[in-house]
C-alpha cells in the first residue's frame, strides 16, 4: 500500500481477492479437531475455501509440528507440560508423523495451498510466511480456526506487525472454551477488522465484479 492510497475503513475495502490471503489456523487433529465447536466449523471452512478458490483467493495452512524431543529447550519443555496436563511427554506432543499432526479428515491441502509450518502460536515467527506473502503481493490476512485466544490472536498482531491488514472472520474461529472466544474476540475487535463468512465472500465477489 503506497501513501497515496485511501486508507480503508472498513472490511471490504480490503478484500481484493488477489491481495487476500485466508489462513486457517491448524486443522489438525491434535488442535482444531478437539475444539467442541467443531460440527459448527466445518461448513464455515469449506463454504470460505470453495469462495477462495473461485476468486483466486491464496489459501495458507498453517501445521504446529514441536520440535523433536532431543532438541527442546527447558522452556518447550515446560509450556508442553503445560499443554499435556502437567504430564511433560514431550516424545507424544505434535511429532511429525503422528495422529495429532494430521489435518483434519477432508481438510488436508491441496497442491496450490501454501503450508506453512511452525512451533509456537505465530504465522509469523521464525517461519518463511512474510516472505512467501510478500511474493504473491498479499496485503490482507484473513484469519480462521482454533484456537481464538492463542494462534489466531497471537498471529493477528504479529501480522499488523509486519504491515498487513488483518481481519479475524468470526464465524469460522472457536476457542476450547466459550469463554475464552469471546474474552479474545473482546480485545481484538478494536485492533482489527471483524467479520463474517458471509461478509468476506461477499466482498471476494463485490470486488472482483467491480
Amino acid at each position: 500500500m503506497s501513501v497515496d492510497e485511501p486508507v480503508p475503513t472498513s472490511l471490504s475495502d480490503v478484500l481484493r481477492p488477489e491481495r487476500c490471503a485466508l489462513v486457517l489456523w491448524d486443522l489438525q487433529n491434535g488442535l482444531a479437531g478437539q475444539a467442541p465447536a467443531l460440527p459448527r466449523l466445518t461448513p464455515v471452512w469449506r463454504r470460505l475455501m470453495t469462495a477462495a478458490r473461485a476468486n483466486g483467493v491464496l489459501i495458507v495452512r498453517s501445521r504446529h509440528l514441536a520440535p523433536r524431543p532431543d532438541l527442546m529447550d527447558p522452556l518447550t519443555r515446560w509450556r508442553i507440560g503445560r499443554r499435556t496436563h502437567g504430564e511433560n511427554r514431550p516424545g507424544h506432543y505434535m511429532q511429525p508423523g503422528g495422529r495429532d499432526t494430521a489435518f483434519i479428515d477432508g481438510f488436508e491441502p491441496e497442491p496450490d495451498e501454501l503450508v506453512i509450518e511452525k512451533s509456537v502460536p505465530s504465522l509469523f515467527h521464525n517461519t518463511a510466511a512474510d516472505a512467501r506473502l510478500r511474493a504473491r503481493g498479499i496485503t490482507t490476512v484473513l484469519l480462521g480456526g482454533v484456537a481464538t485466544d492463542i494462534g489466531i490472536d497471537f498471529t493477528a498482531r504479529h501480522a499488523m506487525a509486519h504491515g498487513y491488514f488483518t481481519a479475524v472472520i468470526e464465524d469460522a474461529c472457536a476457542s476450547y472454551r466459550d469463554e475464552a472466544h469471546e474474552h479474545a474476540m473482546a480485545i481484538l475487535r478494536p485492533a482489527v477488522f471483524v467479520g463474517s463468512s458471509d461478509e468476506v465472500i461477499a466482498g471476494w465477489s463485490a470486488t472482483r465484479d467491480a
